[in-house]
């Protein structure tokens, strides 16, 4: 059988790259490779996260940069997934920048699974359409990889923090290891008040305005680079 180069790296090497960020980015070059008018396209996965609903990386062909817009979830995950599918990031900035040249592709049989999106300069054609609904099939294994490996990140990077993770992801830990030292910002927050609030009020009240709280507090650091 011949295959398209797209199809053929998906198949023998996608598995392998280094993250999602980079599949899209790979996957869009070969589209371009074999002709596609590609300009741009989006990747989106959920995570097992408490402040992270979905992680959606954006790629441009011009430049072949690739940026990642963060979902974030004040409801939970729960609530995100039954939001509507117009509070998706890669979506948004797809219609935004190209509205009514969009084709994107659901992943897997979930409606809250990983999904693609692309962009062209026009209006893609009966067959180039086809040619980005075969690659998204052929995407679903490599990605289902990935989304392993990040669902692993997430969780450790959620419960041990971000540098932490990143240490026992890329070697075991040992006895003998001395550790680092950094310089860092602490920022120590409490919650004014909330024996009272705990006492006076039921726990899906109490529960209620922890979320929002931590939503502020947390969500404000992690959206800026920090850790909780």
């Amino acid at each position: 059988m011949q295959l398209s180069s797209t199809l053929s790296w998906l198949i023998d090497a996608a598995a392998e790259t280094a993250g999602p960020d980079r599949l899209l980015a790979e996957l869009g070059a070969h589209l371009l490779e074999d002709g596609l008018p590609i300009a741009g396209g989006a990747l989106t996965l959920d995570v097992p996260h408490p402040l992270i609903a979905r992680r959606t990386w954006l790629w441009l062909a011009e430049s072949g940069a690739v940026i990642e817009a963060l979902g974030f979830a004040p409801g939970g995950l729960a609530a995100a997934r039954e939001a509507s599918p117009s509070n998706d990031a890669g979506r948004r900035w797809l219609a935004g920048i190209a509205a009514g040249l969009v084709h994107e592709d659901a992943i897997g049989p979930k409606r809250d699974g990983p999904s693609l999106g692309w962009i062209g300069p026009r209006q893609f054609t009966p067959r180039e359409a086809e040619e980005l609904r075969q690659a998204a099939r052929f995407a679903a294994a490599p990605l289902a990889v990935l989304a392993a490996r990040a669902t692993l990140r997430a969780a450790l990077e959620a419960y041990l923090g971000r540098r932490s993770a990143a240490r026992v992801l890329a070697a075991p830990l040992r006895r003998d290891i001395i550790g680092e030292t950094i310089q860092a910002a602490l920022l120590y927050a409490d919650l004014r008040g909330f024996t009272a609030l705990s006492e006076s009020n039921p726990p899906a009240v109490v529960i209620a305005a922890l979320d929002a709280w931590f939503d502020r507090i947390a969500g404000a650091v992690h959206a800026f680079g920090g850790e909780v």
